[in-house]
């Protein structure tokens, strides 16, 4: 009789237990977010474990503002179960704090755990935005801490790639410059032995120093450089006019410990054949550095992007707009190049950048704000739809839960009235 009255009371318990984590979430809709935090405390006492029920007592601390308990309910969700969601607000907490790393490391968890739907679309274009963002406060912080940077600290094997120097070509051909010098970091970055620094923040660093392109490459700023985006070498080149439709490239490796400079061998070649010359200058570079390369490294490099002049042209151009922040007409570049070379896939890549999309606001993009409200939405909108078992969700629709939504439950037969019926037999009293 006792062990049927426990069962009766579980079956209750469980049945309560659900309907305050449902208010809580009708709480947190309407609001009521003190209302909902006191209910989901009470569906916590009663299922501890319940990483949805941690998380939306998160959600309803960070509506109210309180981002310390928002944080350590969200941490209490993640440590039960990961969760796409839990891990969103961690980055949109940490982005409000201007903690870059950790909203950016937040903001990539929340992908890793779902990666399709609006809400994924909306993290990878904040993803971007934020890492440029970054990039800009790290540029900030390195020149103000300039003089306390150990360079014994900087790995060994760091190089970066500066953008040469075409300041004495033709005024049409000069974006060449910028192109040959992101292919050859590009082709660097395959040799396993080496750590390319990230152009974007050398672009960064550049920025705040608000340098020309001919100070950018010149070899006495070089060692400068290499400490600010923590490089042990420093490629910088020229381009020069050599003659009709001949350019000629002359290289250094500059070494930030010492301000030593190596010469590379200086590569010439026609405008047409300009991967030739690239690609030369690449291989110099590494027999400088007295680097051994693999089979499968060396045969990397040598793949050839793109065989259009006309295309690798358009994209350069796009490069040197981009860097001068003219979003639109660096856009019509890379679109021209696509169309010049449909095989030619980096193009494309640059487009889908948030920072290029038409009527796009550069690095900044959409404030903060606009993405809070937009994301969290479509995020709970989602999460409705996939996250909550069919037989709830519909309950939630049934009852208004979800608003103004056309729900389609999965076909199954018609299910008209339901009736629970639990009988309990003998004296409740007994013992």
């Amino acid at each position: 009789m006792l062990k049927r009255a426990v069962i009766l009371f579980l079956l209750l318990a469980a049945g309560c237990s659900q309907s305050y984590y449902v208010q809580g979430r009708k709480h947190v809709e309407a609001g009521r977010y003190d209302q909902a935090i006191d209910i989901l405390y009470m569906e916590i006492q009663v299922n501890p474990t319940s990483y949805k029920a941690w998380r939306e007592l998160g959600i309803a601390f960070y509506n109210k503002g309180d981002l310390i308990k928002a944080e350590d309910a969200l941490k209490q969700a993640n440590n039960i179960q990961p969760d796409a969601r839990t891990n969103l607000y961690f980055g949109l907490i940490f982005e409000q704090r201007r903690q870059y790393d950790k909203a950016i490391a937040s903001y990539s968890a929340s992908l890793n755990l779902k990666t399709e739907g609006k809400t994924g679309k909306m993290i990878r274009s904040r993803l971007d935005r934020l890492i440029a963002k970054k990039l800009e406060s790290d540029a900030l912080t390195a020149i103000e801490n300039e003089a306390a940077i150990d360079v014994d600290t900087i790995p060994q094997n760091s190089i970066a790639v500066v953008d040469f120097d075409g300041s004495q070509l033709p005024e049409d051909i000069a974006p060449i410059s910028k192109g040959l010098a992101e292919f050859t970091a590009i082709d660097l970055a395959k040799v396993s032995d080496l750590r390319v620094v990230d152009r974007q923040k050398m672009d960064a660093i550049m920025s705040e120093l608000k340098l020309g392109a001919s100070e950018y490459a010149d070899p006495n700023f070089a060692p400068r450089m290499g400490r600010l985006v923590g490089s042990r070498q420093i490629i910088t080149g020229t381009v020069l006019s050599s003659g009709d439709n001949t350019i000629r490239l002359n290289g250094a490796i500059v070494n930030t410990t010492d301000s030593s400079t190596d010469l590379t061998k200086p590569t010439e070649g026609e405008l047409d054949n300009f991967f030739k010359l690239q690609k030369d200058f690449v291989f110099s570079v590494l027999d400088s550095l007295g680097i051994e390369l693999t089979l499968e490294e060396r045969d990397a490099i040598e793949e050839v992007p793109t065989e259009s002049f006309l295309a690798f042209m358009a994209y350069s151009r796009g490069l040197n707009y981009q860097s001068m922040g003219m979003v639109d007409a660096a856009r019509q570049e890379y679109q021209q190049a696509a169309k010049e070379d449909k095989s030619f896939g980096l193009p494309s890549a640059k487009l889908q950048h948030p920072s290029m999309a038409p009527g796009g606001e550069g690095a900044e993009g959409e404030s903060f704000e606009t993405f809070e409200l937009s994301v969290t939405s479509e995020s709970k909108s989602e999460e409705e739809y996939t996250g909550l078992d069919r037989i709830q969700g519909e309950t939630l629709y049934n009852s208004d839960f979800i608003p103004g939504r056309d729900y389609h439950p999965p076909i199954r037969p018609p299910v008209t009235d339901v009736y629970i019926i639990i009988y309990v037999r003998g004296d409740l009293d007994a013992y």
